[in-house]
């Protein structure tokens, strides 16, 4: 059976990333810092993907199994608004740690597992954040331009045993996403406004961007390395 790794796998599209991953007969081993996983991951480690602590325990579990990994999925991240005259600093530290280093820690803990299998891929989450830029998103839409330079030098370093991939979602609907409304004066019409903002006219759902995901991850991907899969509905091409 084959297995993958999927951190951030209690939120929306970890949650859909579990059950497509499922549905094609894998083992899903899942991270998520909520104490109590929501029953996505077939094994479940909860604590911070920044934690090198949690990190070694979860080697010391995967030696003890013999575990060899088909994937690592990257899907755990934060988000933080502030005009930047009122960053906070310590809230920037954050949002790199947990959004850019996190998947760092995954991918130094994760290798030894994934070259234990015949064709293995890592796939990270960026967004088309990274791309566009957002008013008062600057932290997110950093870390996210980091995750594409990251994917693209780790698929040389990696190269050619382990393929490294990122996708770039554009407004999924999520917790994540629908938190971001919130903060608006109207939810209502700014929701309307974000539907009309993509070419197809509506935001997309984790079910989606999981199919994407798995794609990157299969055979199907075998000479993709290197890239960031902008799945935007057609944000970026109309704006």
């Amino acid at each position: 059976m084959k297995s993958v790794l999927i951190t951030g796998v209690n939120g929306g599209i970890g949650r859909a990333c579990a059950d497509e991953f499922k549905s094609h007969g894998y083992h899903v081993y899942g991270t998520d810092k909520a104490e109590v996983t929501n029953g996505a991951a077939d094994e479940f480690f909860p604590g911070s993907i920044t934690d090198e602590e949690m990190w070694k325990r979860i080697s010391v579990n995967f030696k003890e199994k013999n575990v060899a990994l088909d994937a690592l999925v990257n899907i755990a991240g934060r988000n933080y608004f502030s005009p930047i005259e009122q960053a906070d600093i310590n809230e920037w530290r954050d949002m790199f740690d947990v959004n850019v280093n996190g998947m760092v820690c995954a991918i130094k803990h994760s290798k030894q597992f994934l070259e234990k299998t015949n064709a293995p891929a890592i796939v990270n989450m960026s967004s088309i954040s990274g791309y566009i830029g957002s008013h008062g998103y600057a932290a997110y839409c950093a870390t996210k331009g980091a995750v594409d330079s990251l994917t693209k030098s780790l698929s040389l370093e990696l190269a050619p045993k382990i393929r490294v991939n990122a996708v770039a979602p554009g407004w999924i609907e999520t917790p994540f996403t629908v938190a971001g409304l919130e903060l608006s004066d109207d939810p209502v019409q700014y929701r309307k406004n974000v539907e009309q903002m993509h070419a197809l006219n509506r935001v997309g759902t984790p079910q989606e961007i999981a199919k994407v995901i798995y794609w990157l991850s299969s055979a199907d991907s075998s000479f993709m390395t290197g890239s960031v899969v902008i799945s935007d509905g057609g944000y970026m091409v109309k704006n």
